[in-house]
C-alpha cells in the first residue's frame, strides 16, 4: 500500500482537495474524478488523511533561513505604509498613570525581556524580489527615554504632559528601521509617572496590550525580587502564524470563505450620507479628535436587561440602536457598520504579541419600519453570522469586492466603525505602585467616525473618535450637520426610549432631548410666519411627483426578508404608473429577495393587473401552453386547472422545458373561503440546504422529465403545442432537443433532460431550480398514486421524473429533497388585490389546497432560453 502522503499527493495531482469539518472528511474535485474506486480508496484510510489533515492545521515553528512573509493584516498596513509613507495614522499609543515609586533601570528591563520573548518586536519590513518580507533581529535593546515635567509648576505638569504624549504618538515609524516600539516615562513627580508605549499597528493590537501588561507586571515583580523570569518559553512566533495563514488560507478553503462574504454583502455597498459638515470626499487627512461621554448605570442595566429577555449580547442591542440613530440621521434603510474581532481563535495565539484583529461588516437591513424588537432579531443574525465567518482577513475581502475607491481617508468598505471593547485587561500589579488609566486625547481618525464603547461599574462609556474635517465638537450653524456631543446626547436618548418601548416602530423612536424639541418647534414657528409673510410673492410653479416617496417596504414576518412587501403611503398611487417610474427599484428588489408582494393598492381588475405587469416587463408572453386563458386580458391566464382539494406542489415555472419565464405575477382577484395560498421556496436557500453529496449527485445526473398527453388525465397534446399537426410538434421537440414517441390512437410521451440545478443569469447564485415535486410520481399522495398504478404501467404514467441516465431517482433522495422544501418554504393567505412578483429562478411556487370561490390569474414575462444558462461548476460533498 502507498504510504499516505505519496497517495495525497496522487489525489491532489487530479485537483481533488480534501477538507476537515469536525469529524467528516470533504472533498472537492472535477466532474468526474471522483470514481467509485477512489472513494473507497479514500474512505477505507480516513483515519490516516484526517491525521495529516489535522497536522497541517497546527501552526508549527518554521525556519528562519527563509524569506518570511507578511501576514495580510499586515500586508494591508504595509501596503498603506507605502502608498502614504511617514504617515502616524496606524501608531498605537498607550498610556498608564503610575502612583509610587517607578525603578526605571528595572521597567527597562522588564520591557527589553518582553522584547526577547517576542520576535515580532524585533522585526523590520523589506522588500525581497518585490515581495514584501519580515526580518527578524536577533537582539534589540529599547531604552525607556525619560521626561522631566516634576520641575514645572504643578498646574503645567498635565498640560504639559498631553502635549508630549500627543506629539510621541505622532512621530512616524520606518518599517524599515528598528525599533517600532517606543517607550517613554513622563515624571510629572517623584511619586508620579506617566508611562507611554508607543508602537506600530503593523506588529501590535489591542489584544497585544493585555499580553504586554501581563508580563511587564510578571517580569518587574520578579526582577524587583532578584528572581529569574519565571514566563515560560513562546513555542510559536507571529512569523510562524503569518506562514502558517498564507498556507492555510488559500485554494477551496479562501473561495469558501470568500463566497460567503459575497453573498451577504453584494455589491454596491451604500454610502452614508453622515450628517457631517462637508462631504467626505473634500478630506484629505486623517486628523481628528476624540470625545468621551458616560451612558449611566441605571440605563446600562435597563440595556442589559432588554439583551438578556432578547436573547441577544449587549453589542447587538447596542449596534441596533446604533444603527436606528443612523438611520435617523440619513433616511438610509441599508446601514454597513464594521467592527473589530481579536481573530485570537485558537489557543497557541492567545499569549502572542501580533497584529491578528480582523475588521468584519455588517450591512443591516432596516426597511419596513420594522419594531426595534424586530431589528434586534435581524441584528442578530447578522452579527452571529459574521462572528461565525471571523478568519477571512478584511484586505482579502476589498480585493474580492473591489469597491470604487474613494479620495477620502474612509475605509474602503465602511465609515463607521463601532466596537464595544471586552478585550481582556489585566491589571498592572507592580511592587510600591498603583496603575490608574491616563485619558488623553488621541488626535488620529482612521475612519469618518469610530464609537468604542466600554462596561464599567459607573456605566457604559462611549468615546467617539471622529474625523475632525468631517464633525465637530459641538452643532453649527449647518443644520444638517451635527456635532458629536449631540450625536452622544441623541444616543443616550435614543437608548433611554428604547428600553422604555421596545415594541416602538423604529421611525417612531425620538432622538431629540425635550430641550431640542422645545428649540425646534419655536423654529418652525418662526420659519412658518416668514413664509406666510413671503408666500404671496411666489411665481406658482409645477413639481415632479415621481421622485416622491409614494409607497413603503415591509416583510410579513419579523427576520424574514422573504418575500418583500412593497404598500402604498396614499390610497391614490397608480401602480402601473409607479412602476414604470421605478422599475430599476423593482428589479432590484426582486433580485435581492427572490418575491415582492405589492399589497394594499387599488388594483381592482385584470385589465388593470395586466397593465401593471406590463409597466414592469413590457414583453409579456401570450403563449403559453400549460394554463388557460381568462379572456379578460391579452396575455394573462387563469391558475392551473387542479382540484381544489388537491395541493399543487412546488415547482420552477416550466424548468422542465428549454425556456422559461424568468418573471411571473399572481393577481388575487378572489381570495378562496379557506385556504388556497401561494407558498413559495427560496430556492437559495433550498441549494445551500442541499446536503453536499446530494447537490453533486444531482449536478452530475439531472432530472429526465417524461411526460405522457393522455385525454382525461393530463393537458393533451393539441392543447399544449397549439396545434393538432404533429410533424409541427415534432419539428418543436426536435429544436428543443426533447425525445418524443407517438402510441396508442393518439397518444404522445416526451423525454427530456434538464440540469436540477442552475446559475441565476443576472445574480450569478446557484438555486435549486427543477418540477421535480410536481412530475415524480412519489410525490402524489398515497390514495392518487395507487389509483394511477393500478390503471398504468409506470412508463404510461401522466408524469414522472428519473435521473438523466433514465434510472430511478432514490426513495431517501426523494426524503431528503422534501425536507429541503419544507425548510425552505414561506406562505400567507390571499388579500383581495394582492399581486404577488416572483422571479422564477429564485423562487418555486406551489398552490394550498382551498374551500370556495378562489380567482388567482396570472402573466409572465422575460423568456430565457436554456442557452444562456450556466451550471454550478464545483463538485463537492462529503466523504464519510
Amino acid at each position: 500500500m502507498k504510504n499516505i502522503k505519496k497517495f495525497l499527493s496522487e489525489i491532489e495531482s487530479l485537483d481533488v482537495k480534501l477538507w476537515v469539518e469536525g469529524q467528516q472528511l470533504h472533498y472537492n474535485a472535477p466532474k468526474g474524478t471522483i470514481t467509485s474506486t477512489l472513494l473507497t480508496q479514500i474512505r477505507e484510510r480516513k483515519a490516516e488523511i484526517l491525521q495529516v489533515l489535522r497536522q497541517d492545521d497546527v501552526i508549527q515553528p518554521v525556519q528562519r533561513n527563509q524569506p518570511l512573509p507578511l501576514s495580510f493584516a499586515q500586508q494591508r498596513l504595509w501596503l498603506a505604509e507605502q502608498l502614504q509613507p511617514n504617515s502616524f495614522t496606524y501608531n498605537e499609543p498607550v498610556a498608564l498613570r503610575l502612583l509610587g515609586y517607578l525603578n526605571i533601570e528595572l521597567l527597562e528591563k522588564s520591557i527589553n525581556e518582553i522584547v526577547c520573548r517576542h520576535e515580532i518586536l524585533r522585526t523590520t519590513f523589506t522588500t525581497i524580489d518585490g515581495q514584501p518580507v519580515q526580518i527578524i533581529s536577533a537582539n534589540l535593546e529599547v531604552k525607556v527615554s525619560v521626561v522631566d515635567f516634576s520641575n514645572l509648576p504643578e498646574n503645567e505638569r498635565e498640560t504639559k504632559a498631553q502635549k508630549f504624549a500627543q506629539q510621541e504618538a505622532e512621530l512616524p515609524f520606518d518599517l524599515t528601521k528598528l525599533p517600532l516600539i517606543r517607550v517613554s516615562v513622563i515624571q510629572l513627580s517623584q511619586e508620579e509617572n506617566i508611562l507611554l508605549i508607543t508602537v506600530h499597528h503593523i506588529v501590535w493590537d489591542g489584544w497585544s496590550i493585555g499580553v504586554l501588561i501581563r508580563e511587564l507586571s510578571t517580569l518587574y515583580r520578579a526582577f524587583y525580587y532578584d528572581q529569574p523570569s519565571p514566563l515560560p518559553e513562546i513555542k510559536i512566533q507571529y512569523a510562524d502564524f503569518a506562514v502558517w495563514q498564507r498556507n492555510w488560507l488559500q485554494g477551496k478553503v479562501l473561495a469558501q470563505k470568500l463566497a460567503y462574504w459575497r453573498e451577504r454583502l453584494g455589491n454596491n455597498l451604500p454610502v452614508l450620507q453622515l450628517p457631517t459638515v462637508r462631504p467626505s470626499t473634500e478630506v484629505k487627512t486623517n486628523r481628528g479628535a476624540s470625545q468621551s461621554f458616560l451612558i449611566p448605570a441605571n440605563l446600562a442595566q435597563a440595556i442589559q436587561a432588554l439583551s438578556h429577555q432578547e436573547g441577544v449580547s449587549l453589542f447587538m442591542t447596542l449596534l441596533a440602536a446604533f444603527q436606528v440613530l443612523l438611520l435617523q440621521y440619513t433616511k438610509q434603510e441599508d446601514i454597513v457598520i464594521g467592527t473589530d474581532i481579536a481573530n485570537r481563535n485558537r489557543a497557541e495565539t492567545e499569549s502572542l504579541i501580533g497584529f491578528f484583529m480582523n475588521l468584519l461588516v455588517l450591512r443591516t437591513d432596516l426597511s419596513g419600519n420594522p419594531s426595534f424588537r424586530e431589528l434586534l432579531a435581524r441584528v442578530r443574525q447578522v452579527t452571529l453570522e459574521a462572528y461565525a465567518h471571523p478568519d477571512l482577513p478584511f484586505e482579502e475581502l476589498v480585493k474580492a469586492l473591489q469597491p470604487e475607491r474613494s479620495l477620502s481617508n474612509t475605509s474602503p468598505l465602511f465609515q463607521v466603525l463601532f466596537v464595544l471593547q471586552n478585550t481582556p485587561m489585566p491589571s498592572l500589579d507592580l511592587p510600591g505602585l498603583t496603575l490608574k488609566e491616563w485619558f488623553w486625547r488621541n488626535d488620529t481618525a482612521r475612519f469618518e467616525l469610530a464609537v468604542f464603547l466600554t462596561k464599567t461599574p459607573q456605566g457604559i462609556t462611549s468615546t467617539w473618535r471622529y474625523n475632525s474635517e468631517l464633525f465637530t465638537e459641538s452643532a453649527i450653524a449647518d443644520r444638517r450637520a451635527v456635532g458629536i456631543a449631540g450625536m452622544a446626547s441623541h444616543f443616550e436618548t435614543l437608548l433611554n426610549n428604547i428600553v422604555k418601548q421596545p415594541n416602538a416602530r423604529i421611525n417612531s423612536l425620538e432622538i431629540l432631548t425635550e430641550a431640542e424639541k422645545k428649540q425646534q418647534a419655536m423654529q418652525n414657528n418662526k420659519r412658518k410666519a416668514f413664509n406666510r409673510e413671503k408666500f404671496i410673492k411666489i411665481t406658482p410653479t409645477s413639481i415632479n411627483l415621481s421622485s416622491l416617496n409614494l409607497v413603503k417596504t415591509t416583510y410579513l414576518q419579523a427576520g424574514n426578508t422573504f418575500p418583500v412587501v412593497i404598500q402604498p403611503l396614499a390610497d391614490d398611487v397608480d401602480l402601473a404608473d409607479w412602476a414604470k417610474s421605478n422599475r430599476e427599484f423593482i428589479e432590484n428588489e426582486l433580485l435581492k429577495h427572490g418575491a415582492i408582494l405589492f399589497r394594499g393598492f387599488q388594483t381592482n381588475t385584470v385589465k388593470e393587473f395586466e397593465n401593471f405587469a406590463g409597466a414592469v416587463c413590457p414583453n409579456l408572453f401570450g403563449d403559453y401552453g400549460d394554463l388557460p386563458r381568462t379572456g379578460e386580458g391579452n396575455k394573462v391566464y387563469g391558475s392551473t386547472p387542479y382540484p381544489a382539494d388537491k395541493a399543487i406542489l412546488f415547482h420552477n415555472e416550466s424548468s422542465h422545458l428549454h425556456c422559461w419565464p424568468l418573471k411571473i405575477w399572481f393577481f388575487c382577484v378572489q381570495p378562496a373561503l379557506q385556504g388556497g395560498e401561494t407558498p413559495i421556496i427560496d430556492c437559495r436557500k433550498a441549494y445551500k440546504i442541499l446536503p453536499a453529496k446530494l447537490r453533486e449527485k444531482l449536478a452530475q445526473k439531472q432530472f429526465m422529465y417524461v411526460r405522457n398527453y393522455t385525454n382525461n388525465l393530463d393537458v393533451i397534446w393539441q392543447d399544449f403545442f397549439r396545434t393538432s399537426d404533429k410533424s409541427v410538434v415534432e419539428d418543436y421537440c426536435r429544436q428543443a432537443g426533447i425525445s418524443f414517441e407517438w402510441y396508442g390512437d393518439d397518444s404522445l410521451i416526451t423525454r427530456q433532460v434538464r440540469p436540477a440545478l442552475a446559475v441565476h443569469p443576472q445574480t450569478g447564485e446557484s438555486v435549486f431550480f427543477n418540477q421535480i415535486q410536481l412530475h415524480h410520481i412519489a410525490y402524489l399522495d398515497i390514495k392518487t398514486r395507487e389509483s394511477l398504478l393500478s390503471l398504468f404501467d409506470e412508463k404510461k404514467l401522466p408524469r414522472n421524473v428519473y435521473y438523466g441516465d433514465g434510472t430511478p431517482i432514490e426513495d431517501d433522495v426523494i426524503a431528503e429533497i422534501n425536507q429541503v422544501y419544507q425548510q425552505s418554504q414561506t406562505s400567507f393567505p390571499w388579500l383581495k388585490g394582492d399581486i404577488l412578483m416572483l422571479d422564477n429562478m429564485l423562487c418555486a411556487h406551489g398552490r394550498s389546497p382551498y374551500i370556495g370561490q378562489r380567482k388567482i390569474v396570472v402573466a409572465m414575462g422575460e423568456m430565457i432560453h436554456s442557452n444562456n444558462i450556466a451550471k454550478p461548476k464545483e463538485e463537492e460533498g462529503s466523504i464519510c
